[in-house]
């Protein structure tokens, strides 16, 4: 895997709904990645591409306060604050969780 693939998020997330027992093995996939899955919103992308590392995985990680309370970016207050994150891709997710095109 050498070019850049990307999942859509909120399509993966539309196959859970069709799908039983999907869920589970997204958010274990996420976990095994080093990935918290309740962390990672909804209308985002996963990009899994080649670094200086090996393959990572590039994503949107909700913040929280020190509560472990999400909290509302101040510089945007209508949505929750984000900061980019990058994992090393240990587990290669399936090949139907990648989509042609993402939010990107």
């Amino acid at each position: 895997m050498s070019e850049r693939r990307v999942i859509d998020c909120e399509a993966l997330m539309e196959q859970t709904y069709q799908t039983p027992g999907l869920l589970r093995i997204v958010q274990r996939w996420c976990r095994l990645n080093g990935i918290e899955p309740r962390d990672v919103p909804v209308h985002s992308d996963m990009v899994i591409e080649d670094s200086a590392y090996g393959l990572v995985i590039r994503y949107d990680a909700y913040l929280r306060d020190e509560s472990g309370r999400r909290y509302v970016d101040p510089e945007q207050p209508d949505r929750a604050a984000t900061a980019t994150r990058t994992a090393l891709l240990q587990l290669a997710p399936p090949g139907a969780w990648f989509s042609e095109n993402g939010h990107s």
